[in-house]
């Protein structure tokens, strides 16, 4: 018989501050963005290998969506709020000196926001890294009025698509600076990390659901006239995706000396609801429909709940096919890009849920005094519990998904 005595000298304490840098750095890739922020605090040794991790990529491995909100900090001021997926937990941020009025997009850890004149602007919210794009009197339908001193007062917007001969109503809309960008602007996509270099933004907006885009860094907005009544764009392969309110998809290849567009799929739907689009990690494309209606268990109350329902496009059939089962795959849907992460590859999501947050055009605007329709979907038995309880977030502004990223860039302005 062999007995094991344990023997009377204990092992020496591990010193991981001295693991080599480049061992170190592989660890730390392994790390969502927080925990990450925080390894640069532990010691010399760590905060070099979390430099050097800084220096050669993005936020490292797979990082959960965060959702981005607006919060009160101490004192009563208004500060961003990001509330963690992975970890539970939320993070207060002191909110950005350039002023965000409003925000339309969120792709590749940067979000599209718009300033108290309406201008667009490109903010990664971690780093503070901003990109200016072209001012809103470079668009196609927008008219700048100035007052007696020739300073900017309000826009005046025309309402016109691109059929031939052009015909504008009569009655065009006026509407103040920061106003503007509240009501016209739907949604933007990015066809790429703008710390890279070589981004385009691809804006929805009115009138009529319309596609307008610029390069990061050109000096006006390019109208896109081929189509209307778009609700959601994704880019994938150097193809835009755009959907409309019936189903239609269109393809925009940007890339050439001049515009290619495709239409991909005729309208479907024959009810106007809000589609959105997605490629799917298993090579589906997938178009998400959500409505709200009026709670059965309480008509009275008149509460509204979400209905969500996804099907996959068969392009050859020309058709869509209602599933409510999309295995180990999470979707997220709002005013960030619509995305479809597999729960292996982040395992602290719920698979066959959508993760939505308020994307209800200009509805938002007229309600601001009441909570943002923020929660987590269960596809099968459709039903919906809150992501975060208490809810965090101020009314106004809707949160947004964010996936955090740690790119900082040599550009901090640019565009105009």
């Amino acid at each position: 018989m062999f007995v094991h005595h344990q023997s009377t000298m204990e092992a020496p304490d591990r010193d991981w501050s001295e693991l080599p840098i480049d061992i170190l750095c592989d660890v730390l890739k392994l790390l969502e963005c927080p925990d990450l922020l925080r390894s640069a605090a532990v010691c010399s040794i760590w905060y070099k290998a979390y430099s050097t991790q800084r220096c050669i990529s993005a936020c490292p491995g797979h990082q959960t969506p965060c959702l981005l909100y607006c919060t009160e900090a101490a004192g009563g001021l208004k500060a961003l709020g990001m509330y963690s997926l992975s970890e539970q937990k939320a993070y207060t941020m002191p909110f950005p000196e350039h002023p965000i009025k409003n925000w339309f997009g969120s792709s590749h850890g940067w979000l599209v926001t718009m300033d108290d004149k309406s201008d667009l602007m490109l903010l990664n919210p971690i780093t503070g890294n901003t990109n200016v794009l072209p001012p809103v009197t470079t668009m196609e339908h927008v008219k700048p009025i100035l007052n007696g001193d020739e300073v900017l007062e309000k826009y005046e917007v025309f309402y016109y698509d691109g059929e031939l001969p052009r015909v504008v109503d009569e009655d065009t809309a006026i509407f103040s600076l920061e106003e503007y960008g509240h009501m016209v602007y739907l949604k933007a996509a990015l066809s790429c990390d703008p710390s890279v270099g070589g981004c385009i933004v691809m804006l929805i907006h009115q009138p009529y659901g319309q596609l307008s885009f610029v390069k990061v860094g050109d000096s006006r907005w390019n109208w896109l006239s081929m189509g209307i009544n778009y609700t959601d764009c994704i880019y994938h392969d150097g193809w835009f995706y755009a959907v409309t309110h019936g189903g239609a998809i269109d393809a925009y290849n940007l890339n050439g000396p001049s515009v290619i567009q495709k239409r991909l799929l005729r309208r479907i739907i024959r009810t106007v609801s809000k589609c959105h689009i997605v490629q799917s990690e298993w090579g589906d494309v997938l178009q998400i429909i959500r409505k709200e209606i009026l709670d059965p268990e309480r008509p009275d109350s008149h509460t509204w709940i979400p209905e969500i329902k996804v099907y996959r496009v068969d392009f050859d059939k020309e058709k869509c096919v209602s599933i409510t089962d999309i295995g180990d795959y999470a979707l997220f849907i709002g005013n960030s890009t619509t995305s479809c992460l597999s729960v292996k590859d982040y395992p602290d999501l719920m698979p066959n849920h959508v993760y939505f947050t308020d994307d209800d055009d200009g509805a938002h605007i007229l309600e601001k005094d009441y909570p943002p329709k923020v929660g987590i979907y269960n596809i099968k038995n459709n039903t919906t519990v809150n992501v975060v309880h208490p809810e965090l977030w101020m009314n106004w502004l809707p949160p947004i998904w964010l996936t955090p990223s740690l790119e900082k860039t040599d550009n901090n302005g640019g565009g105009r």
